[in-house]
């Protein structure tokens, strides 16, 4: 049944709502804003029932075996942690203390990975300072620095980088000499005392001279000096302090 409308003499004809009317009733105007109030419930309906669907929704479980795997990777580089907040160390140091302890392959992987990417390891950085660090405080040899790094699993090309970065010295005659014999006299010099050179001075014989000469190459060959370098310096350094 078409709308019936009228006219209030001035605009366009106002539709009326036909439903439930009858013989004498008042006609309703339609109201656009309560349509668009009804679609707009009508939304909200909708996405209070998605909504209450997606709570309602079974959660998966977590996998236990994932769980302990992360417990065990976080476990691990707390310990690691522990180790570098005493001195820096190598990767081959940190993956040793890691299989000392039984740690999965699994998860030694991710927490090295883990490690790196905090940038805590460094193997050149470790080489340099543990030469320097050991020269300073042992006064030790090449040869010993090498073996100790190895014994530290760092690369050779690394180890041998950080050697020569001791320079060059000076001889006892102003001469260049390599850093590592700039050191080695300097720990002869240090372990002569004063009474070693009152002996060297009283010497008739010899037999000071030999005796001293047997001490000071046992020292550098602890410390790791070559044996040709060692009969080089001692020599050397004990004739300069005899005067002959």
């Amino acid at each position: 049944m078409p709308l019936s409308t009228e006219h209030d003499g001035h605009g366009a004809p106002e539709q009326q709502d036909p439903r439930g009317s009858a013989p004498g009733d008042v006609p309703v105007a339609l109201s656009p804003a309560g349509a668009q109030g009804r679609e707009r419930s009508a939304v909200q309906e909708r996405l209070a029932r998605r909504t209450q669907e997606i709570l309602e929704r079974p959660r998966p479980e977590q996998d236990p075996d994932r769980a302990e795997r992360e417990k065990a990777v976080m476990r691990e580089c707390r310990y690691l942690m522990r180790l570098l907040a005493t001195r820096r160390r190598s990767r081959g140091e940190m993956l040793e203390r890691l299989e000392r302890r039984e740690v999965p392959g699994s998860v030694t992987h991710e927490v090295m990975a883990r490690i790196e990417r905090a940038d805590l390891v460094d193997d050149r950085a470790f080489a340099h300072e543990w030469v320097r660090q050991r020269r300073e405080l042992r006064s030790l040899g090449d040869r010993a620095l090498r073996r100790e790094l190895e014994q530290r699993h760092v690369d050779g090309e690394l180890i041998e980088e950080a050697l020569r970065a001791g320079g060059a010295g000076r001889g006892p005659e102003g001469d260049p000499v390599s850093g590592e014999e700039e050191r080695c006299r300097e720990l002869v010099r240090s372990r002569l005392g004063e009474r070693d050179l009152e002996r060297l001075a009283a010497d008739r014989d010899g037999s000071q001279r030999r005796r001293l000469s047997r001490r000071l190459d046992a020292l550098l060959t602890r410390k790791g000096y070559p044996g040709d370098l060692a009969v080089q310096v001692i020599s050397s350094e004990l004739r300069r302090a005899s005067g002959r």
